[in-house]
């Protein structure tokens, strides 16, 4: 800003005084009728002149200031936008670790994985919850990483849960991609074999597979595992489809049971 205006808005008043006392002081001095109305036609010149650009001055730093405020307004507003928007990326971020308890309309009971199942008919997993009354035998049982199998027995404060390492588990799966269905099964050693989709469907490695929900057992969408290999075979109907499961069956000390939530 110019300093010679800075010097006009701050001694505003003072000037305009001695600017009056100085006119004052001529026109006493002036006998002659036109020379003082000329001189009192010239002062209200310059008078109003001198109070219009003071006040445009004074406009100026009114609105210097009004636009630093509105700087600082759209400041916090701006960080208060990005904190927001980190907020919603956050909650994303968790849905999306969490999105198999989104997926259907149920609760989730906690429980311990205190040992492996005492029956030797049933490959699985002993499993402890003060609440475990509350639920029911084939509830489906499930880690964040996706699902590990159902009840099939309870006693007391333990349940039986049955793997999908169990020989005769078997769950309606469906391709994510492209919607297809298949059958779940163990392969009898670390993985799971997609079985019962036709050599005319389109599996590729990669595919995600979730439980279909076309069951009362297991709710849709928990992630079941991915493919890691396609085989098909001529004269035979269907492909061999092995799927590396989501969950670590060998790091489990605690899991989810399915229960209906109550109406």
């Amino acid at each position: 800003m110019n300093p010679f205006l800075q010097f006009v808005s701050h001694f505003r008043q003072a000037l305009l005084l001695w600017l009056y006392i100085v006119l004052s002081f001529l026109l006493l001095l002036s006998s002659e009728s036109m020379v003082a109305e000329g001189l009192r036609s010239t002062g209200l010149a310059l008078v109003g002149a001198l109070d219009e650009v003071s006040s445009s001055v004074g406009n100026y730093f009114n609105l210097e200031e009004t636009n630093r405020r509105l700087r600082k307004e759209n400041t916090r507003l701006a960080y208060e936008n990005f904190q927001l928007q980190d907020a919603l990326l956050e909650n994303v971020r968790l849905r999306k670790i969490l999105q198999f308890s989104y997926s259907v309309d149920y609760d989730l009971l906690p429980a311990k994985v205190v040992g492996f199942s005492p029956q030797t008919q049933v490959t699985g997993l002993l499993l402890s919850s003060d609440q475990i009354q509350s639920i029911k035998k084939n509830s489906a049982v499930m880690t964040a990483d996706g699902l590990v199998g159902k009840v099939v027995k309870i006693s007391g404060r333990y349940a039986i849960a049955q793997i999908l390492f169990d020989p005769n588990i078997r769950v309606s799966a469906r391709v994510q991609r492209n919607r297809e269905l298949g059958l779940i099964k163990w392969d009898g050693a670390k993985g799971l074999l997609l079985d019962q989709v036709a050599n005319t469907v389109n599996i590729e490695v990669g595919d995600v597979v979730y439980t279909s929900g076309m069951s009362r057992i297991y709710p849709t969408n928990i992630k079941i595992g991915v493919v890691s290999e396609v085989k098909k075979q001529e004269n035979v109907l269907f492909q061999n489809i092995r799927v590396i499961p989501s969950v670590n069956f060998d790091a489990l000390d605690e899991v989810l049971i399915y229960r209906e939530s109550a109406r």
